[in-house]
């Protein structure tokens, strides 16, 4: 036993300078990563008062380079050359950016719409065929809210490198329908019909003024385009639906037909 006390005293005399600077370098480090989530929280509540897309890309960018920093700093720590590890970083870091070169793209892509910024969170875009709400920017994708409250995924570059709608840039958004009618009808009655449902719904704004017009002579119909404004915050289905089933029960009750498609065959005897 005192053998091996004799033997520890030794070893510790010896190498208690690499245990405590191995210590130091762990504290470096857990400081680091302290800072890192103290650092991400507080400018997240910062930033996300005024705009949450930037505060959370914002966040992912400070937590990852801290910890980085916080890394070689405790690497530093122990004697090893710092120079000699941001060097091997930069090798590294070229092999993978050739080896992700998509991955770093989807990273450009992102910096990009923070900075040009096409859109804030919880405005509705369309991409294409999808339709949704802006949730977040990350660093590598984009995540949109589709209506049916699915969660859609879509790479940076994709949508970088598309065509965005933004539905919600503006105050107030167009909603247009088109109905047809037979060519027995009396066309100032149907407009003012249509009109005056139009009037009967109030979530429908009288600026920019609702336009009801004839837009088409159809084979079997007289089309009327109707378009009417909204608030972007209304519901955009619930009125459009509300207008479809007033105007149609109105033109009912006047004894206006909407007719469906019809052919005409004559047969001539030879």
């Amino acid at each position: 036993m005192q053998e091996f006390l004799d033997y520890f005293l030794i070893f510790w005399k010896t190498n208690q300078h690499y245990f405590f600077t191995f210590i130091k370098a762990l504290c470096v480090f857990l400081i680091g990563i302290a800072l890192a989530y103290f650092v991400r929280a507080k400018v997240r509540k910062l930033i996300n008062k005024k705009d949450e897309i930037l505060g959370n890309f914002l966040t992912q960018v400070l937590f990852i380079v801290i910890l980085i920093l916080s890394a070689i700093t405790a690497l530093g720590t122990l004697g090893v050359q710092t120079a000699s590890i941001i060097a091997l970083l930069g090798t590294v870091g070229l092999a993978i950016a050739l080896a992700l070169k998509n991955s770093l793209s989807n990273l450009a892509s992102g910096i990009m719409l923070i900075v040009l910024r096409p859109f804030k969170k919880g405005d509705l875009i369309e991409i294409g065929n999808v339709a949704g709400r802006i949730e977040a920017i990350n660093l590598f994708q984009t995540t949109i809210r589709l209506p049916d409250n699915k969660l859609a995924i879509f790479p940076n570059e994709s949508i970088s490198g598309g065509t965005i709608i933004n539905c919600t840039d503006a105050e107030k958004r167009r909603i247009e329908w088109i109905i047809g009618v037979a060519y027995s009808s009396d066309i100032d009655q149907v407009r003012s019909i249509l009109i005056n449902v139009i009037n009967n719904i109030p979530d429908i704004s009288k600026e920019p003024e609702p336009f009801v017009g004839v837009t088409e002579l159809n084979s079997s119909s007289i089309d009327f385009s109707v378009r009417i404004w909204i608030e972007n915050s209304a519901n955009i289905f619930a009125i459009r639906s509300a207008l479809i089933e007033q105007a149609k029960k109105s033109l009912d009750l006047a004894g206006i037909e909407i007719p469906y498609q019809k052919i005409d065959i004559n047969l001539t005897k030879l």
